[in-house]
C-alpha cells in the first residue's frame, strides 16, 4: 500500500511540475485579482468584439467586485498560525535529520507580511490601480456610449457602504472620467458615488436584507459541509496526496506574499 501511495505521489508531483503554464492565482473564481483575470479575458477579447453588422452597444450595466484588499483580522491571524506551523514542521524535520533539499529556502523562517497589524480588509494601492484601469478600459472600449457630458443621472456610480467597495468605486470613477473635467492639470471630473444602508440595499447587499436568501444559503451551506464530510471519509486513505497538492498550490502565494 505504501509503495502504491508513494508512486501516486511521485506521479502527481511530476504531472504538476511538468505543467509549467499552470498558475493557481488564475483559478480563484471571484477572488482572482483583476490584473490576472485581465490577461485571461484578453485571450477571448477577439471573439467578444465580433459584433454582427448593424449592431451597436446602446447601454452598459457593470457590476464589479472591489479591488485587491489586505487580509481581514481573521485571515491575518490564520497567516500568523500558518507561519508558526511551518516553523514547527521545519524544526521537527531538522531534528530528525530529514532532507530539506526540496523545501524552498525562502520558506524557512517565512513570516506573514501582515504580522503585528491590528486592522485589515482595506483596499490596497494595487486594488486602486485595478479599478482605475478598469474604468479607463470600459471608456475606451465603448467610447461611443460616453460622448454625453457627465451627469450623475446619466452615469450613476453606486457602491455598498463597505469602505473597500466605496473606495473602489471612487478609483473606477477617476479612471472612467479621466480627462473629462477641468480640475487640475490632469483635468479630473468630480463625480457622485451613491450608496444605501445594508437593510434596504436590495441590489448590491441582497444577501443582508432578503430573508429567503438567508434561509436558502444556510441550507445550501449545510449540504456543502455534508458533501465535504462524505468526500473526506472516502478520501481518508489519500490524505498524503491532498497534502502534497495543497503544498504545491499555496507555495506561489507565500512566495509572492500575495
Amino acid at each position: 500500500m505504501f509503495a502504491i501511495l508513494k508512486l501516486l505521489l511521485l506521479s502527481i508531483s511530476s504531472q504538476l511540475n511538468a505543467d509549467q503554464g499552470f498558475d493557481v492565482r488564475r483559478h480563484l473564481c471571484t477572488v482572482t485579482r483583476y490584473d490576472v483575470a485581465k490577461d485571461i479575458a484578453n485571450t477571448s477579447a477577439a471573439a467578444a468584439n465580433n459584433i454582427p453588422n448593424g449592431c451597436t452597444p446602446i447601454h452598459i450595466n457593470l457590476v464589479a467586485r472591489h479591488g485587491t484588499r489586505s487580509p481581514n483580522k481573521k485571515r491575518m491571524r490564520e497567516l500568523d498560525k500558518l507561519a508558526s506551523h511551518l516553523g514547527e514542521l521545519i524544526r521537527e524535520a531538522e531534528e530528525q535529520n530529514l532532507s530539506l533539499e526540496k523545501v524552498p529556502s525562502w520558506l524557512r523562517g517565512w513570516k506573514s507580511p501582515w504580522r503585528g497589524k491590528l486592522k485589515g480588509g482595506e483596499l490596497i494601492s494595487k486594488g486602486e490601480e485595478e479599478l482605475y484601469n478598469l474604468g479607463i478600459r470600459i471608456r475606451l472600449r465603448f467610447s461611443e456610449l460616453f460622448d454625453e457630458e457627465y451627469h450623475p443621472d446619466v452615469y450613476p456610480i453606486k457602491a455598498t457602504q463597505v469602505p473597500r467597495a466605496s473606495a473602489s468605486a471612487v478609483a473606477f470613477g477617476m479612471g472612467f472620467l479621466s480627462e473629462k473635467g477641468g480640475l487640475g492639470p490632469a483635468q479630473h471630473q468630480s463625480f457622485t458615488v451613491t450608496s444605501e444602508i445594508p437593510a434596504s440595499d436590495i441590489i448590491l447587499r441582497f444577501h443582508d436584507c432578503c430573508g429567503n436568501y438567508k434561509v436558502l444559503s444556510s441550507f445550501t451551506f449545510f449540504m456543502l459541509k455534508l458533501d465535504i464530510w462524505i468526500q473526506t471519509i472516502q478520501l481518508v486513505h489519500c490524505k498524503s496526496i491532498c497534502i502534497l497538492c495543497g503544498y504545491l498550490l499555496f507555495v506561489p502565494f507565500l512566495s509572492a506574499q500575495y
